[in-house]
């Protein structure tokens, strides 16, 4: 039986980090190889979607939605699920994006072990980096990290961590997706939507006023870095950093905006998925504090989970976010 971490005890918060992150893509086939064999997923279920899916995301009902769910043998979260969605049109969420662009899902975080060798294993499947690999430090954290680019406009950052030593994750390439970066058009209002309406904590944030000029990991140019204002936090439902989301600015350069495409059945990183204890509580608590729910809740099957009560929202950036509570038979 899959592990998840959809139930929830007594003692558990009413709301925890994300589930999954939902990829649309145009070549699942070719997707899942990927994983499986460079980055060392397992695909633990593979069919079509429920049809009433098709309402929680808003499509017509001539739409077909096939998907793989992929997970790191022996976790329970930061799974993959990818979409491939037939009989629709669509466009890529954050095509020819760059890092400065906001709206949207920007990446997803995984560790790797050997960052030299994982990094060229992406480049020969055809994946480019913003930059090459950059090693740095903040606070007691020692991390190599590089952003890549691959199919669908989608971009996976991999890191390696060299101290201290990294607790938490077991795996043989890759690890389970652990955070998520938002570009932000307005850093202070999509933190206010998270923290005052979603009722997320801080993990870790940082004004991102204090850069110098050289190399860094979000690929602006080494001679200007230094002029550039990147606030930057890390935010959970717990305050944690397993299934968080980071939310990032970058003052002085401003890009187009993507938030409208942000959403079923465009190509990207399509949306996160969280563990909900009561649908309606939660539902209720953020409509209360001025927030507006993108779809109502609704009762459906989410395979291999089972039957759950989800509803959706989006942030102020476009992000679809969306909140499932499994129900018990």
């Amino acid at each position: 039986m899959l592990k998840h971490t959809l139930s929830f005890t007594a003692e558990d918060a009413p709301l925890k980090g994300w589930q999954e992150a939902v990829f649309s893509v145009y070549n699942i086939k070719k997707w899942a190889d990927f994983l499986v064999d460079v980055c060392g997923w397992q695909i633990a279920h593979q069919a079509y979607a429920d049809k009433s899916l098709n309402t929680l995301w808003q499509l017509n009902n001539k739409a077909n939605i096939e998907e793989i769910l992929l997970v790191i043998p022996g976790d329970s979260q930061g799974f993959l699920r990818l979409v491939k969605f037939h009989n629709v049109e669509q466009e890529q969420i954050r095509s020819g994006a760059q890092i400065w662009d906001s709206g949207g899902i920007f990446d997803v975080n995984t560790r790797v072990k050997d960052m030299k060798t994982m990094y060229r294993n992406f480049q020969n499947e055809g994946w480019n980096g913003f930059t090459d690999p950059h090693r740095f430090t903040f606070g007691e954290f020692d991390v190599a990290e590089a952003l890549l680019k691959g199919p669908d406009g989608i971009t996976i950052a991999i890191m390696q961590r060299f101290h201290p030593p990294l607790e938490g994750f077991e795996f043989e390439k890759t690890s389970r997706f652990f955070n998520s970066t938002t570009i932000c058009k307005n850093y202070k209002k999509t933190l206010s939507f998270f923290t005052d309406i979603l009722g997320f904590k801080l993990y870790f944030e940082s004004a991102g006023d204090k850069r110098s000029n050289g190399n860094n990991v979000i690929g602006i140019p080494p001679n200007i870095n230094g002029d550039i204002t990147a606030p930057v936090c890390v935010i959970h439902p717990e305050g944690k950093n397993f299934g968080s989301i980071e939310l990032l600015e970058t003052k002085e350069l401003k890009g187009k905006d993507c938030s409208k495409l942000a959403q079923p059945p465009n190509l990207g990183i399509l949306m996160l998925r969280f563990p909900v204890k009561n649908a309606a509580v939660y539902a209720k608590q953020i409509v209360e504090k001025g927030g507006k729910l993108n779809t109502p809740i609704q009762t459906l099957e989410i395979k291999p989970y089972g039957k759950v009560n989800a509803f959706s929202i989006r942030t102020p950036d476009g992000v679809w976010l969306e909140f499932i509570e499994l129900l018990k038979e």
